[in-house]
């Protein structure tokens, strides 16, 4: 299997490293030289600092990825009870997740920019994805401690009435 098998890898989700843009391609040798390629194109160039914080992730011990996971689940629990019966779609990994609000009637901007207006960022997704992206506001728990999602729930509510 070694000369069919290609393996990709990134730390933004392999070491919660979000938007870092650092990854790896392991593959037969003449393979590498096309993904090379692509990624030539496609991608950034890693800067020094991330290439370091990158190394160091990699050599941390793997309790760290289990304990943030756990954190991130009870970040994304608390955000789904925050919208309970809203067309919220659940995560099943990573560290956001999508509310469908055209499904309310309502645009994705005017409820990003509504949302704003109480405190509460939230991506609208016109241009990620044509059609299906644009009938969403995506809402990033990763960084936000459970005690202040734990106020999504009115501020949503409040900017969606609106």
């Amino acid at each position: 299997m070694r000369d069919r098998t290609v393996t990709v890898g990134c730390v933004t989700f392999e070491q919660r490293m979000i938007a870092w843009r650092i990854g790896w391609v392991v593959a037969p040798g003449g393979l590498v030289d096309d993904v090379s390629r692509v990624h030539i194109y496609n991608g950034l160039v890693a800067s020094g600092f991330a290439q370091v914080g990158a190394r160091v992730a990699l050599n941390l011990p793997d309790d760290h990825i289990v304990n943030a996971t756990e954190e991130y689940q009870r970040r994304r629990d608390e955000t789904l009870r925050q919208l309970d019966g809203l067309p919220a779609i659940r995560a099943a990994g990573g560290w956001s997740l999508l509310l469908d609000v055209a499904s309310l009637g309502l645009d994705c901007a005017e409820v990003s920019a509504r949302l704003l207006e109480q405190k509460v960022a939230a991506t609208p997704m016109r241009g990620w994805g044509g059609a299906v992206a644009d009938r969403h506001v995506r809402f990033v728990f990763s960084n936000e401690p459970v005690e202040r999602l734990a106020l999504l729930g009115d501020r949503v509510r409040a900017a969606l009435e609106r």
